[in-house]
């Protein structure tokens, strides 16, 4: 590290290390990467500081060498500010080359910040697939490939009703990524469900019924001349001419949302429409089935016990109203209108408070013994215990959540 930082004084173009390399392969692969998911891939064990000042490094302009890196991209939840990573163009050429991708088309522009998070989560299927020690950094497993729906051209045709009259229209299926498995010669579309979407409406786009239809319109609605004899065309032959066993696995949050959609495949195998193999899982469940299919087990092979942990972001919290105090602690949450503060704000803002407190109460002391006025302090110090009660939870909140990391004050 400190040669790379030596050269950098020099002027001279930045030294990458192999595990630069694999790092621009995984962003590559995945367009884009939270900071804990890099850490565990990347820096498995190693402190934060190190990890951001390499990512810095990478993140910034070196001699003749542009940037590799940019994180100027991120999605805010309840838990606070997610920071997102991506390549540069020039990150791009670095990792493509390491991988020897070779795309149909590359993405423009980035995502919106609503698909952001979805696209992140979405990669933790793939993630799931890489084998991790623990101890040092990951690399790209070459045994399956992994695309992301941005990545591929699959045109279809459908029909829609425009001003009364059926009409035949161009369209493109988009998953959020497919896996392939050359050693099986099997492809799964991957659709990452957040729960945000309806099941049943098939008249709304995003709905799952919406998406099986479209999958069943591409594998299985013959295109071409239909009547001209020869071959039996499909959208999905015409895209892969290698007639590979294929599935749409449908991956969820949660097991609720992975049975509403196990009910509506079934039901839709029990239709005239168009049949092909369709699964629900959980990301956890997706992980364990897609590992057997790739290794023959549980998890990839030499997994770390304490690496296998899937970061899959809390639920969101119950939107109350602003006035509406909390009925239990699981709902005295950050509400809608409110901003997360650092942890050590809170303890400094309760200390604040309670010697403020105390000098009122010696003041009240003080002009009584005086036989001064006290007007409006006594309603001062009435008021004063439900905001102090308040205030001690989110400082004793506060207090753990540094003290976990043995911290003083937030990084």
């Amino acid at each position: 590290m400190e040669a790379v930082v030596q050269v950098e004084k020099a002027g001279r173009n930045r030294q990458l290390t192999e595990r630069d390399r694999e790092l621009c392969g995984f962003l590559a692969v995945c367009r884009y990467l939270t900071r804990e998911q890099i850490e565990r891939l990347m820096f498995p064990g190693r402190s934060k500081a190190r990890s951001s000042t390499r990512l810095r490094q990478l993140a910034r302009r070196v001699g003749s060498q542009r940037a590799l890196l940019r994180s100027d991209l991120g999605f805010g939840s309840a838990e606070g500010w997610t920071t997102v990573w991506a390549l540069t163009d020039e990150g791009f050429e670095v990792g493509s080359l390491h991988m020897g991708l070779k795309l149909e088309r590359v993405p423009k522009q980035d995502v919106g910040q609503a698909f952001l998070k979805h696209e992140v989560m979405a990669n933790e299927v793939f993630l799931g697939l890489v084998p991790q020690d623990g101890r040092t950094w990951a690399k790209v497993p070459r045994s399956f490939r992994w695309v992301l729906g941005e990545y591929l051209d699959l045109p279809f045709e459908d029909y829609a009703t425009v001003h009364g009259r059926l009409t035949l229209e161009k369209r493109r299926l988009q998953p959020d990524a497919i896996l392939e498995l050359p050693a099986l010669k099997k492809r799964f579309f991957i659709e990452y469900e957040t729960g945000s979407a309806t099941v049943r409406d098939a008249r709304k786009s995003t709905s799952t019924m919406a998406k099986l239809d479209r999958y069943g319109n591409f594998f299985c609605a013959r295109v071409g001349n239909v009547v001209g004899g020869g071959l039996v065309e499909t959208a999905y032959t015409r895209a892969f001419s290698d007639d590979w066993h294929r599935e749409v696995l449908f991956v969820t949050r949660t097991e609720a949302r992975r049975d509403s959609i196990t009910r509506v495949i079934a039901e839709r195998e029990r239709s005239d429409k168009w049949k092909f193999l369709a699964r629900a899982l959980t990301l956890e469940e997706s992980r364990g089935a897609l590992c057997r299919a790739v290794y023959g087990a549980e998890q990839p092979p030499g997994m770390a016990r304490h690496a296998v942990r899937i970061a899959e972001p809390a639920p969101a919290p119950m939107i109350l109203p602003t006035d509406a105090p909390a009925r239990t602690a699981s709902e005295e949450r950050l509400r809608r209108g409110r901003v997360s503060v650092r942890g050590e704000q809170l303890v400094m803002l309760e200390k604040l408070l309670r010697a403020s407190l105390d000098a009122v109460n010696s003041t009240v002391g003080e002009l009584t013994r005086m036989r001064l006025p006290t007007d409006g302090i006594p309603g001062i110090l009435r008021a004063a215990p439900e905001p102090m009660r308040v205030l001690a939870e989110y400082a004793r909140r506060g207090r753990e959540a540094l003290a976990r990391y043995g911290l003083t004050d937030s990084d």
